[in-house]
């Protein structure tokens, strides 16, 4: 999510992780979570190996002291949220070879508003400034609407712990105790990838369960481990947490991709996690230095740019807000068509099947949509029937309303099965066939208790 590396080579992969002689072996990372309505919470988390520092000698053993600096300032005011310094103290065992050092592991979690910031953070050796890391970030605090249910960032850690947990850990959390990884990088001889996540605002359709997909895609973007799982909607936010065992993966960059999808709808929201894994044990077969195989021999391989952009236009609807940024920051075609094959893939309810029966039926009700509500060169998934058509499907009954006194045309769209009976009034306000929603009972469409002025033909 926040260090994206392209793999050229094992080399430069490699070369790319691996501090500099001048750097101090300092990791960070971070994971934004819900809090209220103006903020969200934010967790550093940390780790400094004090190998190649230099050490003082004191009473309890050889000492190594880091000074590090956290500030993060909101891009369009210039105030700062955060502005911390604070010292990392460590004393080193006597029979602790270089290569042995434990390293020294700390979590901070504040309050920031809503907003976009720019984040520094230094480390540098007490004894020898010249031994330093500074990382740069942007950090992007966003807020959530009530009726949007949503994942937080992926947070991964080298162990999480259930049982005999110290409650007074900085670690604590959510009844666990979590040891984050900041080095995001992984090897042999600890090839558990665990992780954690939360979900919020899931009591959205009071009766209706949630599908999370999990899905581990290497640097080519092809998966290589899947599993689902049904989310009860017994509560308003739940955690999502697992293990993940690497050791038969083979040396690569992975990203854990987790899709929270409303089954209803077959809207998704995606959180993502890049890590880094070396396992020279394990053999990669079948390896792609370009783009993934799978999406060359997909329908998706054969996409013109004029035809991924317009399937993600028309399936924009079921898109994430992370998805759809995501897309906008494509430029080339071959990103587009594996984003496109990935888009579908995460929605395919029967991956077992070699079609993918949702994607099906949603351009289904494109062709449907475009056929029945295009006017004037505007395509008919642009509409707001086209739109309703799309994530709802065909309404259980319709009732029009061509001349009645006093108002412009409009309908009614009955949905029976959709939170316990639904309706959306479409109404023809510009007089030239264009039906536009005026009101709905539907939660988080549009609603308006007064939509009949707007279709009254002439001014009371």
């Amino acid at each position: 999510m926040k260090k994206i590396v392209t793999i050229i080579s094992l080399f430069f992969l490699f070369a790319s992780i691996m501090p500099a002689q001048t750097d101090l072996s300092f990791e960070f990372d971070y994971a934004r979570f819900k809090y209220d309505a103006s903020s969200g919470y934010i967790e550093f988390y940390y780790e400094l190996n004090p190998k190649n520092m230099q050490r003082t000698a004191t009473d309890k053993g050889p000492l190594v002291e880091a000074i590090v600096h956290l500030e993060l300032k909101n891009m369009s005011t210039n105030e700062q949220a955060i502005n911390k310094d604070w010292r990392i103290q460590h004393i080193v065992s006597e029979d602790e070879s270089d290569s042995l050092i434990q390293s020294v592991g700390d979590v901070m979690g504040f309050l920031v508003p809503a907003g976009k910031y720019s984040l520094v953070m230094t480390a540098k050796d007490s004894k020898n400034p010249l031994l330093a890391k500074t990382i740069n970030e942007t950090v992007l605090i966003e807020l959530i609407n009530s009726d949007t249910f949503y994942i937080s960032d992926v947070e991964i850690a080298r162990s999480i712990k259930m049982d005999g947990v110290d409650k007074s850990s900085v670690f604590y959390k959510n009844s666990m105790e979590i040891i984050p990884n900041p080095s995001m990088f992984y090897t042999p001889q600890h090839p558990a990838l665990f992780y954690y996540a939360e979900l919020y605002n899931l009591k959205l359709d009071e009766g209706k369960d949630f599908s999370l997909k999990k899905n581990l895609l290497n640097s080519s973007g092809t998966p290589v481990y899947r599993a689902d799982k049904i989310i009860k909607q017994s509560s308003n936010a739940v955690v999502e947490y697992g293990v993940v065992n690497m050791s038969k993966f083979p040396t690569d960059s992975y990203t854990l991709e987790l899709s929270l999808i409303d089954p209803s709808t077959n809207k998704a929201f995606v959180s993502t996690k890049r890590f880094y894994l070396y396992n020279p044990n394990a053999v990669e077969l079948n390896k792609s230095t370009n783009i993934n195989a799978s999406v060359l021999g997909s329908e998706f391989g054969l996409y013109s740019l004029e035809e991924c952009n317009t399937m993600f236009a028309q399936a924009k609807y079921i898109a994430s807000q992370s998805e759809v940024d995501q897309f906008s920051r494509l430029d080339s075609l071959n990103a587009k068509r594996e984003f496109l094959f990935n888009f579908w893939r995460v929605r395919d309810d029967v991956p077992a099947t070699p079609k993918n029966e949702f994607k099906e039926e949603y351009m289904k009700r494109v062709a449907l949509a475009n056929q029945k509500f295009t006017r004037m060169n505007r395509e008919g998934y642009l509409t707001d029937q086209g739109r309703v058509l799309l994530l709802y499907g065909e309404p259980d009954q319709k009732d029009y309303y061509p001349s009645e006194s006093n108002m412009k045309p409009y309908e009614v769209w009955f949905y029976n099965q959709l939170e316990g009976g639904a309706n959306f009034i479409f109404g023809d306000i510009s007089g030239f066939g264009k039906y536009e929603l005026v009101h709905s009972t539907k939660r988080g469409e549009l609603q308006d208790a007064n939509w009949q002025r707007r279709l009254r033909s002439t001014v009371q």
